[in-house]
């Protein structure tokens, strides 16, 4: 391969050249000062919940804040209850009711940072799947009609609105991918100023590997699912759901009397 060789050597020639920015003589590891951030938040926890629920807003998804576990259990279950009132009123049909329009797809209660919202939603009617193996073609069947899925976080960030969802044996993907509609359990104690702030208490803690490597995915979620073509014109729902809420919520009060 003489054309190849000659090409790499005249490559190699060039990049001795003293002159050249690039690459550099010497390289340093980076320091504190040296990495940037894509953005920056401040403030006590409610500033931080309402900064994120801002950032939300401006990527299309939606959210409300609330004060205690139970008015956070209470909104996730309006909001439920809202959307299946919507999908009916939007059918001109005399039978609008849908297979799928009361499952919800959901991590399991154990992952789930609200206690008791599956059994409320079986006494409301819903029928609450937590899927299991989608390689088998009837758990496919039995939760491709659902239209909204229920999920926690593993973090937030507040300058993004970004949250993190670690998939495992109790937290399954499909709960945040596959429905119209994601309703996001957000726990103030989760949301942290930027992405760096949380990676930074995770080594502290010691905690950063062990999740990266018990979470089969981690995926960085921002908004619902949107994608633009060539003239720029956005898509909402391509790829995932096209609705997005967060109901946020102080557990901090709660794990201080408990």
């Amino acid at each position: 391969m003489p054309a190849r060789d000659d090409i790499l050597n005249r490559l190699r020639t060039a990049l001795r050249q003293p002159e050249l920015r690039f690459p550099p003589p010497e390289t340093h590891r980076l320091t504190a000062d040296d990495r940037m951030t894509v953005g920056t938040a401040e403030g006590d926890r409610w500033a931080l919940a309402r900064r994120f629920g801002a950032e939300l807003e401006t990527l299309h998804g939606t959210f409300e804040i609330v004060e205690t576990l139970a008015e956070a259990r209470m909104a996730a279950i309006g909001r439920l209850q809202m959307w299946v009132a919507e999908e009916l009123a939007g059918r001109r049909t005399e039978r609008p009711e849908q297979p799928g329009d009361r499952d919800i797809l959901i991590w399991s209660p154990d992952a789930l940072p609200i206690d008791g919202l599956t059994p409320a939603l079986s006494d409301l009617e819903f029928r609450v799947i937590e899927p299991q193996n989608l390689h088998d073609p009837d758990e496919r069947e039995r939760v491709r009609y659902a239209r909204a899925g229920i999920t926690g976080v593993d973090a937030a960030f507040a300058a993004t609105g970004t949250v993190v969802l670690g998939a495992g044996p109790h937290k399954s993907r499909a709960a945040s991918l596959t429905p119209f509609r994601h309703l996001l359990l957000v726990p103030i104690s989760r949301i942290f100023p930027t992405a760096e702030a949380w990676m930074a208490k995770m080594r502290q803690d010691g905690t950063l590997t062990d999740f990266l490597r018990e979470s089969r995915n981690v995926a960085l979620v921002s908004g619902p699912s949107k994608s633009a073509d060539l003239e720029g014109i956005l898509t909402m729902g391509v790829h995932g759901p096209k609705i997005l809420h967060a109901v946020i919520f102080d557990d901090i009060e709660a794990m201080i009397r408990g």
